[in-house]
């Protein structure tokens, strides 16, 4: 139980402290013994009744692992996440027995695991209730504890406003990194979509958006969906980066090509590295349209400099590598085609290529 002011302002700060330092599990600790259980828990359950996170540090990894496995999120089986959906944020409710024989007549995966795992009874509250996912705080109890007294409720009660923001700053810096990483992306010309752990698009590059623009790709209710042929194996691709769990180093988790009345887009899906501890609304993985294409001046700037162009060869470089015709690209340059092909011949020579396709592949890094 709390013993004091002081005892509860201790509790209080390690949970201030846990979204900077990532320790969460002390925090957690401290918030079941100041409510006298046995374990405190975090738990997070995406709209799709997936578990996003549960943790419970003093939990055996088994019992976790096992509490997901039995679909833990769904509130058609735990009856706890039905109580969630439903509560007032920050309104705490204390229950009885949760593996009562009515409860395992009623819920018997659920009830049978809280009974085996001797967490009969708890307190409970809703601490965030939107973003596509329910965070809930709970402070299990054994069957031999008894259900929360007075004092120990009073406890959890005065506790919920400190975990709430600490929570809330959490879900703040997790969002904060889509825009750095979108921003940092933006100076690498990349047409690039930042998706979080749900799959929901946190940030776009100024090149993404004008692959949006393009059509095939959309963004609907903050997921990224195409039509056409390959729309199932966008979001599958997109799915599986998401669940994946990367390190750096690793290659991509795949490519997906999208067509549509004659145009196509191709995609790599990348996952990133994840915290060991992070809600899942940090950047989770990329969606990166091949050549999404920086700005043009730009790249005529760097075709120049990187071969020892004139101003004019480096222009007619970058037409013949997006395979404008001989004829568009001389009217363009205001030249004869004989005059264009003089340029041509010179430009290839300085490249070192023979052929058109072979100065697209040269050129290919530099569009």
């Amino acid at each position: 139980m709390v013993r004091d002011e002081a005892h509860w302002s201790a509790v209080a700060d390690l949970f201030s402290s846990a979204p900077l330092t990532g320790a969460w599990a002390p925090a957690l600790n401290a918030l079941a013994d100041a409510c006298g259980g046995r374990h405190g828990q975090l738990i997070g359950v995406s709209s799709d009744a997936a578990v996003a996170f549960n943790w419970m540090p003093r939990a055996d990894a088994s019992a976790i692992t096992e509490f997901v496995a039995i679909n833990g999120g769904d509130p058609r089986v735990n009856p706890r996440i039905k109580v969630g959906r439903r509560a007032r944020v920050m309104h705490a409710w204390h229950e009885a027995r949760c593996s009562s024989e009515d409860e395992l007549r009623r819920n018997f995966a659920h009830a049978d695991w809280c009974r085996r795992n001797d967490l009969s009874h708890g307190s409970q509250a809703t601490l965030v209730r939107d973003q596509g996912m329910l965070i809930k705080l709970a402070v299990g109890r054994s069957e031999g504890g008894g259900p929360p007294e007075s004092q120990d409720r009073r406890a959890f009660e005065a506790l919920i406003g400190p975990v709430r923001a600490a929570v809330q700053t959490e879900i703040l810096l997790e969002g904060r990194g889509a825009d750095l990483l979108a921003g940092a992306l933006d100076g690498l010309a990349l047409a690039a979509f930042i998706c979080d752990g749900l799959g929901a698009v946190r940030a776009v590059t100024a090149q993404a958006e004008a692959v949006l623009r393009r059509g095939i790709l959309q963004v609907r209710r903050a997921r990224l969906g195409a039509e056409g042929a390959g729309a199932a194996a966008l979001e599958a691709a997109i799915d599986k980066a998401r669940s994946d769990r990367r390190t750096p180093g690793e290659t991509p988790s795949g490519s997906v090509v999208l067509r549509r009345e004659g145009e196509v887009e191709v995609l790599d899906i990348v996952a990133l590295p994840s915290a060991p501890h992070a809600f899942g609304f940090e950047p989770r993985l990329l969606v990166v349209a091949r050549g999404g294409g920086r700005d043009r001046g730009v790249s005529r700037d760097l075709i120049q400099t990187a071969f020892d162009l004139t101003p004019a060869e480096s222009a007619i470089a970058l037409q013949l590598a997006e395979g404008a015709s001989t004829e568009d690209i001389a009217a363009a340059q205001r030249i004869s085609v004989s005059t264009l092909r003089s340029h041509v011949k010179a430009l290839f020579w300085k490249i070192g290529v023979n052929r058109r396709a072979e100065l697209a592949a040269r050129l290919q890094a530099f569009r």
